[in-house]
């Protein structure tokens, strides 16, 4: 059986490992976001019906306040496959990953 101060450590150096592959990801996606070129059309200029206050409305009638939030969400989550939200999730997630790592790793009884 380990004992508490290997376990601490093992714990440690997890918790460095998530936080160094991590924040490595993420600075690679938001860097490979920077020299894509920007392709910006006519397209994504014109508002889409789902932006508007009459759609919100309508949803929030007909499927009522949880379904407007879903919708809300699917948007948000839709926006998170573009390079850079997704980098800066990764970042956080894997520094609350470490974190948490490092938090049971103090709270672990010492020898």
């Amino acid at each position: 059986m380990q004992s508490s101060s290997s376990r601490r450590s093992l714990l440690n150096y997890i918790g460095i490992g998530i936080l160094m592959v991590g924040m490595g990801t993420g600075e690679f996606t938001y860097w490979r976001s920077l020299h894509v070129p920007n392709r910006i059309n006519d397209d994504d200029l014109i508002l889409t019906p789902e932006t508007s206050r009459l759609y919100e409305r309508s949803v929030e009638t007909n499927v009522g306040t949880l379904g407007l939030i879903m919708v809300q969400c699917s948007r948000a989550l839709g926006k998170l496959q573009e390079p850079r939200p997704l980098a800066i999730t990764v970042c956080l997630f894997s520094a609350l990953a470490a974190g948490g790592c490092f938090l049971v790793a103090a709270r672990m009884p010492q020898d």
